[in-house]
């Protein structure tokens, strides 16, 4: 599945580590839903997860290359300290 997102171009994406790789579930997860879902996870109270192989997938605008498992933490932290908006 493909995320067609706005989120995909936000500028604040720029700021996450390249990746690569193939570490936590898939190489072109996107960053933006990985992200909102970290936010929801923190906000909820659910334990971090480490398999984010089920989002969607993007390699367009701000989330090309970018490191998925980085913004579901940053995510997940913001959900911890404000909770889910």
């Amino acid at each position: 599945m493909i995320c067609n997102k706005k989120h995909r171009f936000d500028k604040d994406f720029d700021l996450l580590p390249e990746a690569q790789d193939d570490r936590n579930g898939g190489r072109h997860i996107c960053a933006g839903c990985a992200y909102e879902l970290g936010q929801s996870d923190g906000a909820t109270g659910r334990p971090p997860r480490t398999d984010l192989s089920g989002l969607p997938e993007s390699q367009a605008g701000s989330v090309r290359h970018k490191d998925a498992y980085q913004a579901y933490l940053q995510g997940y932290a913001k959900g911890r300290r404000e909770g889910f908006k």
